[in-house]
């Protein structure tokens, strides 16, 4: 899911891995649809392809009925993860400027604590 390529509401939605990945699907499922609602522009074709090839899902059309709007951008976000087990890094999205097209996401355990041993053992 996070190679170049991948969208990542297209996989959280349409990709079965997704639903063991995060052991908070559903609240990660509403948090995707609601960022996608607030930061996509519904006049670009490709983002129209993706609503449309989402809402074939029924957990997607229900969340995107909801009219639901909002960015997300900082939060700690759980992984089941398939080697290390259980992380729970704190989320970032930053923008950037000149390109507000673009986002870098970062990932970052709190020091010392299991998710910085899991993720340790990944490198």
């Amino acid at each position: 899911m996070y190679e170049p390529g991948h969208n990542l509401a297209r996989d959280v939605f349409l990709d079965p891995v997704a639903r063991r990945l995060f052991p908070d699907w559903p609240e990660i499922a509403a948090q995707t649809a609601a960022a996608l609602r607030a930061e996509a522009d519904p006049r670009d074709p490709q983002v129209a392809r993706l609503v449309a090839a989402l809402e074939a899902e029924e957990d997607f059309r229900g969340l995107w009925a909801r009219h639901d709007a909002r960015p997300s951008r900082d939060e700690l976000k759980r992984f089941a993860h398939p080697v290390v087990g259980e992380l729970a890094p704190r989320r970032q999205a930053l923008t950037v400027g000149g390109a507000e097209q673009q986002v870098i996401i970062v990932y970052q355990a709190v020091p010392g604590s299991p998710s910085e041993a899991a993720l340790a053992r990944l490198l």
